[in-house]
């Protein structure tokens, strides 16, 4: 099998990948990938496999730190989030989505390589246990504006082809890098609708995950975009509580931070439960705006929910709200005009190489 003149990575990964199932050309790279797997300690484990930190080499990029997540190939539900998850970030690229940087796809292995975003997920951050204070509460605006920009960018007609619903929107696949920049990942669970349809999806197999999922969707097996902008009301209180989405009570007896915070928001009573790390720096009318949006996205009833573009609206007033008179430069987002801009760093192709003059090998770190 001779090997392209020039092709992207995704599609070099691919090459050896159908090099190596050729018993007439196998090929060392992809052997050199799975023993290195099989050798060394995992990074954490996944709903539906390991997790790697690991760096890859190829090109003019050296040491480049990314995520290795190697997929359980025994269970159906997992092979078809692989796929799932490859068509999404290969098709949809976006500034504030985590971007796949190549994948391996054969009868024994499903491999995902992504880019690695230093200061991890935004679940880490908010538990009570937590006590780095690394998280401030500009932090978490502009976290929140930006994944709040990428659910305007998928609910409304996708490069006007395709509206998209994510489905897993949770504080743990929110991940955040070295400029607290946010990156939306695990599309395994998305849905693809057409763009002129209010896209309702009927699923037969659970998903989500427990204490972030539309109790409407639980009920009744109907996904909709405003299953999306449920959860992320529970994100939104998880960064305002800075608890996560379930809690354990003193019996040991699991329950939804949802339930609690919308009665503490009835009652006037989000004092008692607002994130101590953060509680001073914010400010009153910037709390208040806050807080009812994500009261708002919490509505039981999905007519009743706010719109994406609706969210966004209400979190940059929370932003100019709480930087008046504080004169914040350095604290701003990309986003200056309009409702949505796509970045243009993402557009196109992925990065491409001439493979004569490239050598490309993964290496997983201890």
């Amino acid at each position: 099998m001779q090997c392209p003149e020039d092709m992207s990575l995704p599609q070099f990964i691919i090459f050896f990948n159908e090099a190596a199932k050729s018993p007439q050309n196998p090929t060392p790279h992809h052997k050199r990938l799975h023993r290195r797997l099989q050798q060394k300690k995992y990074h954490r484990k996944g709903g539906y496999g390991m997790v790697y930190k690991g760096i890859l080499t190829w090109g003019n990029r050296v040491n480049e730190l990314v995520v290795v997540k190697r997929l359980d190939a025994s269970g159906f539900q997992g092979n078809k989030e692989f796929h799932t998850e490859v068509t999404m970030l290969s098709e949809y690229q976006h500034q504030n989505i985590i971007t796949l940087i190549g994948f391996c796809d054969d009868n024994n292995e499903m491999i995902l390589v992504y880019e690695y975003a230093i200061n991890g997920s935004l679940n880490t951050y908010l538990s009570v246990t937590t006590t780095t204070d690394d998280l401030s509460w500009q932090h978490c605006l502009k976290i929140w504006i930006d994944i709040a920009f990428v659910l305007y960018y998928l609910h409304n007609h996708v490069a006007k082809k395709h509206r998209i619903i994510h489905h897993d929107i949770t504080s743990a696949n929110i991940l955040l890098d070295e400029n607290w920049n946010s990156k939306l990942s695990d599309f395994g669970l998305a849905r693809i609708g057409l763009p002129n349809q209010h896209n309702t999806f009927v699923i037969t197999h659970p998903g989500g995950t427990p204490g972030y999922s539309d109790p409407q969707y639980e009920r009744t097996g109907f996904l909709t975009k405003e299953s999306d902008v449920y959860s992320s009301g529970v994100v939104l209180f998880e960064v305002l509580c800075g608890r996560l989405a379930y809690i354990l009570s003193y019996h040991d007896e699991q329950k939804f931070l949802h339930h609690w915070a919308r009665t503490h928001y009835k009652n006037g009573e989000l004092d008692e439960i607002i994130d101590h790390r953060i509680k001073n720096a914010i400010k009153p009318k910037a709390l208040r705006t806050f807080s009812a949006i994500a009261y708002q996205c919490l509505q039981k009833s999905r007519e009743e929910r706010p719109t994406s573009a609706e969210i966004v609206y209400q979190l940059k007033d929370t932003r100019k709200i709480q930087l008046e008179d504080e004169g914040d430069a350095h604290f701003s987002s990309p986003y200056t005009k309009g409702i949505f801009r796509q970045s243009s760093a993402n557009k196109g192709e992925m990065v491409r190489v001439q493979l004569r003059k490239t050598k490309l090998s993964l290496f997983i770190s201890e």
